[in-house]
Formats: structure tokens, C-alpha cells, sequence
């Protein structure tokens, strides 16, 4: 069998991989942010249809907990949900353009699951020396620029990386 053959089918299982995909970043109000990370979401969702792919403000979220480990969300903050959520994530694409996105980043750096994050900064704070750069610095980081943002670009970017971690899952890497 050709290469070509063998990296289709590759390419075909890879795209049936049952991710699990949080998508953190900007809530409703914040108009374009969000819009963005609804698109990422769907974009996720396209490629890889047999994806769980949720925000954490999703109430089917707080629902889960409940149900399969009998947690009751109420007595839970939201960082304290969302450490549950990253748990049992595979990815958790964080689209870092306001302060919300930016604290959890701060938060969940310090926690074992920190190498799930997928972090997506604009390519002015590269190389930047600072405290949330330096929280930022060692993790897995996307730098974009205006015209990846607008574009399909940074998509094609997250896409790409979550085809590299659907490999790894059936590797038995991940």
C-alpha cells in the first residue's frame, strides 16, 4: 500500500478520534471574542465529529458532574468545576483575549493537567517578559496575528495540533 493510501486512512481514524475538547475564552458579552470561540468550537466539531466538545459554562457540564460523580456543583466554585472539566478533557483550547481567559490560564498552570491547555495569544505578547508570560512561557502556546484571528488561520492551527494529539491518544501516548 502507498504512503498516500496509508496516510488517508491515518487521516480518516484520526478524524473519527473521540476527543474530549474544552474551549475556554471571552463569555457572551464580550461580541467578537466570543464569536471566535463559538467558531473554533464548530470548526472543532467539523473536523471531528465523534468530538465531546463543550465550554465550561456549558450547563450539561455542571450536569455530568452531578450524575457521574455525584458532586454537588453548588458547593463547588468555578475553578474548582472547571480543574474537574480539565481533568477529563484531552484538550482545553483557551483563546487568551481578556482577563477571564487569562486568570484560569494563571490558575490551572500550576496544576498537573496544565500540559491540556492550548493557549492562544496574540503574537505581540511573544518574547514579552513578564508574569503571565512567564506562566505562559513553558506551557503549549499558539502565538497568532491579526490577520491568522480573522482569517481561518489560527483554526487550521488549533485543528492541525488536536490531529497531533488524536494521534498520540492512538499511539497510546496520551
Amino acid at each position: 500500500m502507498a504512503f498516500s493510501d496509508r496516510l488517508k486512512r491515518l487521516d480518516r481514524n484520526i478524524a473519527a478520534s473521540d476527543l474530549t475538547v474544552l474551549v475556554w475564552g471571552s463569555g457572551r458579552d464580550s461580541g467578537e471574542a466570543f464569536e471566535k470561540r463559538m467558531k473554533i468550537r464548530q470548526a472543532i466539531e467539523d473536523a471531528f465529529p465523534n468530538a465531546d466538545v463543550r465550554f465550561s459554562e456549558d450547563q450539561s457540564l455542571k450536569q455530568d458532574l452531578q450524575d457521574h460523580l455525584s458532586l454537588d456543583t453548588r458547593e463547588l466554585e468555578d475553578h474548582e468545576q472547571e480543574l474537574w472539566h480539565l481533568g477529563a478533557c484531552d484538550v482545553c483550547v483557551v483563546l487568551d483575549t481578556s482577563k477571564g481567559p487569562g486568570e484560569e490560564i494563571a490558575h490551572f498552570t500550576a496544576t498537573p493537567f496544565a500540559d491540556r491547555l492550548l493557549i492562544l495569544t496574540h503574537k505581540q505578547y511573544q518574547g514579552v517578559r513578564s508574569f503571565p508570560a512567564s506562566l505562559r512561557k513553558n506551557q503549549n502556546q499558539i502565538f497568532f496575528s491579526d490577520s491568522e484571528y480573522c482569517s481561518c488561520g489560527l483554526v487550521q492551527r488549533v485543528l492541525t495540533r488536536l490531529r497531533q494529539v488524536a494521534l498520540g491518544k492512538m499511539l497510546g501516548h496520551f
